[in-house]
This record gives structure tokens, C-alpha cells and sequence, in this order.
């Protein structure tokens, strides 16, 4: 038993040894190698002219959302191919005011119908009120001209009274007739109190009601705003187009269940459109608006447009450092598109001579200098590709590619895409 536990012990110290070598020996893991796309250093041919790429955009260009939310229940029709009405689509052909969708109105509908029912009420009661006005208005009339006659009245069963009081005290009338002139004083006397009192109800009524006039015209004005405010949103359910042009982009259905400001269309004028492109600042004496420039596309051999530049942007871009210029090119058969590559031809101030030329989109900014710029160079290795950060002096620009006067030459290669995910000394893969 005791040589067994020895040879138990042994053995797993054996295993213990074996496995600490083995994970000494172990290589740590290698890092994955950075996929890149390069460009070879090419020499530029002296020209008097430098052509570029640019980017067809539109003229203009709107996002149509909606205003309010809700279900959408209908879509504009526009004849198919086949000569079957379908639902709006991208590439359909739109004109300014058409409604391209419509959220269902119902439950808007609803709160409209009720604000003016609201509104409706409120004016029948300005009416009733103006005629309660109007009648007490006419009732003070009438009181007060049975209130003169009544004062009327009383002033001649006043002398009567008086001259009957002078009579009887002369033993002249006989005390029947003094009492019957007293009586008819008193009853004269009372009507003109009872005419008094009516003109003061009339009046209060017609004060009454004049109060209510303002009280209910200012309720009816309250409704009639809200029947507005709840017209605004029972128009909004429609989405309408605000030019003549073209859907880029649609985002609904018919069932398709929206918000306030949910996207629904991109729409586009392609009237005319714009050849945008990036020239570095040694080119900008090139880029004079108004210039003519030629125009043309591969999609269309033989076909030359003719542009004019409207704009040079005062701010270079801070990733590439080139400035956008914009080329206006009218645009009537619509055979330039949003997004299509087109080139452009430049003629430059003067010939240049034969120079290394690099991509834009390969200079970056230089890290030991601020304001000078730097190239990722493809560097073979020990049989692996890495990458090397080297500083360089840019001179003109040709198009879409610039000069370098120092620190590159012929058939070197620069990384263009993806060199934004290395550093210096990283292992690269090209990729095509």
C-alpha cells in the first residue's frame, strides 16, 4: 500500500510538471490581421485640366412626417405598368399639394363634429338671448308709455281731488261726490305706482339679458376656437406633397400604425440637381462660381450635361480636409439620379508637372505635426504586411487625388479604406 500511494504521488507530480512546461511553451495568441484597401503611388501626366467624382444629389430634397398619429387607411393610387391602380411607390412621379397618405379620421372626425354641435349650440343662444333682449327692449316702451298716460291720469284726478277737497269744505259738493273724486285720485294714484314699478322689471330684464348676450358671445367665440383646433388636426391626417417631383423613399403601409413625427416619405425635385465632390484647398482658386464645368456618366456614354458651380463650401470637412463644391446641373428628362456617379472636368490654372499623386481619402492628419499631414504606407515585413505611418508634403490637387512633393515615390502603396482601425506597426491584409 505504501508504494502505491509513492507511485500515486509520482505520477501526479509528473502531470504537474508536464503541464506547467506545456503552458510555458504556449505562444500567446496573435492578433488578427486588419483588412485594408490600398492604392499604388501613381505619377500624375502635366494637363491643364483635372477631372473629378462627384455625387448626384437633388435640388431639394424633404422628409415628409406626419402630424398626428393614428392607423394609415389610405395610400394615393397611381396607374402601374399594367395599367392597374396600386398604391404610391418609390420612383412615382408626384405634384405639389397631392395628398400621399391619410391616417384615419374617424376618432378626429368625432371631436370635430362635436366642437361645432358645441359651437352651434352657442350661437342659438346668442339668438335667444338677443330676441329675450330685443322683447324687453320693446316691453320698456310700452311700460313707460303707460306710465305717462298713468301720470297723466293722475295729474287730472289730482285737481279733480283738490277742487272737490275746496268745494266740500265750501259746503259746494256733496260728500258722494267728494268720495268718489278721492277714489278715483287714490286708483290713479296707484297706477302710476304699478306703471313705475313694470319699467323698473322690464328694465332689469332687458339688463339681464344684455349680460347674458355678452356671457354667451364669448362662449360661442370659445367653441368656435375649438372647432378650429380641432379642424387643424382632422386636416392633418392627410400628408401632402409640398413640390413637384419624385418619392425617394416610403415608410408606410396601408394598416401600418404611426406617430407624431413619424417618417412616411422622402421626397425629391430633380428638376434640376446637384454634382457635389471635395477639391483641396490648393484647388479652391479653381472652383470660380458661375464657372461652366462638363458634365458626364459613365450610365450614358456620349452623353455630356452641362453644370455650373453655386457653391464652395468656407469650411473644409474634418475628417478628409477637402472642401464641397456644388455643381448645378438642369436636370428636365430626369436622366441624372440621386446618388448616381458622374464625372467632371476642371480646367486648372496652369499646366502641372508630372508628380507622386495619392487618393484624398488616403492623407490623414499627421500625429507628431498638427498641421501637416501623414500617409498609412503597405510595408512588407518578414513575409507580413504592416503598416507605416509616414509623414508627407501635399502640393496640388488633381480631382479626387492630390500631390505629394515629399515623402512618397512611385509604386509605393497607401491604405485608402480602413486606416482609421490601425496604428503603426499593425499587421494589414489588402483586400480587393
Amino acid at each position: 500500500m505504501k508504494w502505491r500511494a509513492i507511485n500515486a504521488i509520482a505520477v501526479a507530480s509528473s502531470l504537474f510538471l508536464m503541464t506547467v512546461v506545456g503552458g510555458c511553451g504556449r505562444k500567446p495568441a496573435e492578433k488578427t490581421p486588419v483588412p485594408v484597401k490600398v492604392a499604388a503611388v501613381e505619377l500624375n501626366t502635366a494637363s491643364t485640366e483635372a477631372k473629378y467624382s462627384a455625387t448626384i444629389i437633388p435640388r431639394t430634397e424633404v422628409e415628409l412626417a406626419f402630424k398626428v398619429g393614428g392607423y394609415v387607411d389610405a395610400l394615393r393610387k397611381v396607374r402601374g405598368v399594367d395599367g392597374k391602380m396600386r398604391d404610391i411607390q418609390e420612383g412615382d412621379r408626384i405634384t405639389v399639394g397631392s395628398a400621399l397618405a391619410r391616417v384615419r379620421q374617424s376618432d378626429y372626425q368625432v371631436k370635430f363634429n362635436e366642437a361645432q354641435s358645441q359651437a352651434s349650440e352657442a350661437r342659438s343662444g346668442v339668438t335667444v338671448s338677443k330676441a329675450q333682449y330685443e322683447e324687453a327692449v320693446s316691453g320698456i316702451a310700452s311700460s313707460k308709455a303707460q306710465l305717462v298716460e298713468a301720470e297723466a291720469a293722475y295729474l287730472k284726478a289730482k285737481l279733480d281731488f283738490d277742487r272737490a277737497e275746496n268745494l266740500l269744505a265750501s259746503h259746494s259738493m256733496t260728500k258722494a261726490d267728494y268720495d268718489s273724486a278721492k277714489a278715483q285720485y287714490d286708483m290713479s294714484n296707484a297706477k302710476v305706482a304699478a306703471a313705475r314699478s313694470q319699467v323698473q322689471v322690464i328694465q332689469a330684464k332687458a339688463d339681464s339679458a344684455k349680460a347674458n348676450i355678452d356671457v354667451i358671445q364669448a362662449r360661442s367665440q370659445s367653441a368656435q376656437a375649438i372647432v378650429q383646433e380641432t379642424q387643424i388636426p382632422l386636416h392633418d391626417t392627410e400628408l401632402k406633397s409640398p413640390l413637384n417631383g419624385v418619392v425617394l423613399q416610403k415608410s408606410v403601409e396601408k394598416g401600418t400604425l404611426v406617430s407624431t413625427g413619424d417618417k412616411a416619405f422622402v421626397v425629391a425635385d430633380t428638376s434640376s440637381v446637384k454634382a457635389v465632390f471635395g477639391v483641396a484647398d490648393v484647388a479652391l482658386a479653381d472652383m470660380t462660381l458661375g464657372s461652366k464645368l462638363s458634365v458626364e456618366s459613365e450610365s450614358m456614354p456620349g452623353k455630356e450635361f452641362e453644370g455650373q458651380i453655386t457653391s464652395v463650401f468656407p469650411a473644409a470637412d474634418s475628417k478628409n480636409r477637402s472642401f464641397n463644391v456644388e455643381v448645378t446641373i438642369a436636370n428636365p428628362d430626369y436622366l441624372l439620379r440621386p446618388n448616381m456617379i458622374v464625372s467632371l472636368r476642371v480646367v486648372t490654372k496652369q499646366a502641372t508637372v508630372a508628380q507622386p499623386v495619392v487618393p484624398l481619402n488616403a492623407v490623414i492628419k499627421s500625429k507628431s505635426n498638427p498641421n501637416g499631414y501623414a500617409v498609412i504606407v503597405l510595408s512588407e515585413e518578414g513575409g507580413r504586411q504592416r503598416a507605416r505611418l509616414r509623414d508627407v508634403k501635399l502640393g496640388e490637387s488633381f480631382g479626387n487625388a492630390v500631390a505629394v512633393a515629399e515623402g512618397l515615390k512611385q509604386g509605393d502603396r497607401v491604405i485608402t479604406t480602413g486606416g482609421t482601425m490601425v496604428n503603426d506597426g499593425d499587421e494589414v491584409k489588402v483586400i480587393p
